[in-house]
């Protein structure tokens, strides 16, 4: 596997069956996403994919050098990693998390609201939590919460690293 960044796209729940399949927690959510021959990391060995399958929401992988639910065990929670360069491109405007997670946030008017550090999944729409700056003798950073809709987020500069928006009323 070629060296570069790398990004976790999943974690191992728990080994099935007894040939030492296991099932997969896909964080983009797309169970399909992988394919035999596919190579992953996992606990800082790597892995090829020899069989695929789903089971319900989680991807059910088989490993070449997985062969029992013994050798399988050992991976219980493990997280799977894959380089970036691997990760399918994304149409304009969708970026994977870890290409955004530490932007700076401004307001179409240039005020500086603070950083990009943590994405909360719903069940609608994403919600970017944004830690404000802090200064002297504060004791914890408030936090700013941006709901990812149409008209809100303006701008994504990922090598100026700064984001844009146009915060709905009430959120500052």
């Amino acid at each position: 596997m070629t060296s570069g960044e790398m990004v976790v796209i999943g974690r191992i729940r728990r080994p099935t069956g007894i040939k030492g399949a296991v099932l997969v927690e896909v964080y983009s959510g797309d169970p399909d996403r992988f394919s035999v021959g596919d190579s992953v990391i996992a606990n800082g060995a790597e892995y090829e994919i020899v069989g695929i399958g789903k089971s319900g929401k989680s991807a059910k992988l088989t490993f070449a050098s997985i062969d029992s639910i013994e050798k399988a065990d050992p991976l219980r929670d493990a997280e799977l990693s894959v380089p970036a360069a691997s990760l399918p491109e994304n149409p304009p405007g969708v970026y994977y998390h870890y290409e955004i997670i530490g932007i700076d946030v401004v307001t179409v008017d240039g005020k500086k609201l603070g950083t990009l550090n943590e994405i909360l999944e719903t069940g609608s729409n994403d919600v970017f939590i944004v830690s404000q700056k802090s200064g002297k003798g504060a004791k914890k950073s408030p936090e700013i919460l941006i709901p990812v809709l149409d008209g809100v987020i303006v701008e994504v500069d990922r090598e100026l690293g700064k984001m844009t928006i146009d915060p709905p009323g009430g959120i500052l």
